[in-house]
């Protein structure tokens, strides 16, 4: 992920957090101050606020007036990319010693649910999966826990399913690449 898409997750959580964040609220968090720094052309508030209208003309937030103020409401294009942020920062529990075992993920998302799949292939990548063969990502570690993050912040159940194995072919290559 992009240091930016941090920024943006914050101001989504931010707002999520709140229910309904006002722009007062999201220009003055000192947390949010302390991510964005000034450039020549803007001041941290001045990113800030041109951050949450970015994310509202994306359809990540809905804009409104309550008493002359706009606030911002996370939308649910908005969650959807929080989770996916979340997704992607879940941590894999790489062991200090190889098991033996070949950790392979295989998954059928429909084309209804393009951006999910591509998150999800995003994710695997990030983690250190390696494309093994087509729809087959290979990791020497057990990502039990990874797997069941993904399924909980995606809402994937079925689509997503984790195969363990004893042996692979060309394994020696594989081997090489992680240093095992």
């Amino acid at each position: 992920m992009s240091p930016n898409s941090n920024k943006t997750a914050e101001i989504l959580r931010l707002i999520q957090t709140k229910k309904v964040a006002t722009l007062g609220d999201l220009s003055s968090n000192k947390h949010l101050l302390g991510l964005f720094t000034a450039s020549k052309k803007a001041t941290p508030r001045r990113r800030i606020i041109d951050t949450a209208a970015l994310l509202a003309r994306q359809g990540y937030v809905s804009v409104g007036l309550l008493d002359n103020e706009k606030v911002f409401k996370i939308t649910a294009k908005g969650l959807d990319r929080l989770k996916a942020h979340q997704v992607s920062q879940e941590g894999l529990n790489m062991t200090e010693r190889w098991d033996g075992r070949w950790y392979l993920i295989t998954f059928d998302i429909p084309e209804s649910k393009k951006v999910i799949r591509n998150q999800l292939i995003l994710t695997l990548k990030r983690h250190g999966f390696i494309n093994y063969t087509k729809g087959l990502w290979l990791i020497p570690y057990n990502p039990a826990k990874l797997i069941i993050s993904i399924r909980k912040q995606l809402g994937l159940k079925n689509e997503l399913r984790l195969i363990v194995a004893q042996a692979i072919d060309a394994d020696s290559k594989y081997r090489k690449h992680w240093g095992i």
